[in-house]
């Protein structure tokens, strides 16, 4: 089988996000000694990947893709573009912790300017648009979905993309902060490959709707509200 190229650049960590710069809740949990090494890490990941990233971000991004691979944007006005509103609106909405939430949206926003820069033909400023006019957020699942579909990749790869790039961010944030040597990131990201494939198989295979997006890492959203009060921090969440 030939290795399909064309979305590897919007999986690198290099692809300037400013994603980065966000932990969303990891470091509180790091500073409160909660995530202190390779398991504790690896246990904060998998509940991101089946009951946090995974039922908001990921639900978000196939959703994008089913719009636009399903020529749901044909024209403007179009149900299709109603319901990527929604989608943004919900994924911007659903975010409990105030940094995490604001943090979102520039991520979001930094990637539909990157997109419209180098994919132009994708037809992004539309959602450029969009956020322009009020109607929207700027979210990157919604970016991402829509890239994917764009690039001729199929749901799965687009929703197992997403969380993997979002497993190899947390863990390089777990690297900053000194939870994990290089070692045990790279074993973390391994042992975390069949929850990621795992998780976007059931997403494709339950094909949610936007109002199913809903995420149970109630942990995880405390900590990421707790972020603001802590006496010295490294991450903008």
């Amino acid at each position: 089988m030939r290795l399909d190229l064309r979305g590897l650049p919007l999986l690198d960590s290099a692809f300037p996000t400013g994603a980065f710069a966000h932990s969303f809740g990891l470091e509180t949990a790091v500073r409160e000694g909660r995530v202190s090494g390779p398991g504790e890490l690896r246990r904060w990941l998998e509940a991101s990947v089946w009951a946090g990233t995974g039922r908001t971000d990921g639900v978000g991004v196939f959703c994008a893709h089913a719009v636009v691979s399903g020529g749901g944007l044909t024209s403007p006005g179009s149900l299709g573009e109603e319901r990527l509103q929604e989608v943004d609106r919900r994924l911007t909405l659903i975010r409990l912790a105030r940094e995490s939430r604001e943090g979102s949206v520039k991520i979001g926003r930094r990637y539909v300017r990157l997109a419209e820069a180098v994919y132009p033909e994708a037809g992004i400023e539309r959602y450029r648009r969009w956020i322009e006019e009020g109607g929207c957020f700027g979210q990157a699942p919604v970016v991402h979905g829509w890239l994917w579909a764009h690039l001729g990749g199929g749901a799965e790869d687009a929703v197992a993309g997403y969380l993997y790039a979002g497993v190899v961010g947390v863990v390089q944030c777990a690297l900053r902060l000194s939870v994990v040597g290089q070692t045990d990131a790279q074993r973390t990201i391994r042992d975390l490959l069949p929850d990621v494939e795992a998780a976007a198989g059931e997403i494709v295979r339950l094909r949610p709707e936007p109002w199913q997006m809903g995420a149970a890492c109630v942990f995880q959203e405390v900590a990421g509200i707790r972020h603001e009060t802590l006496y010295s921090r490294l991450f903008m969440s």
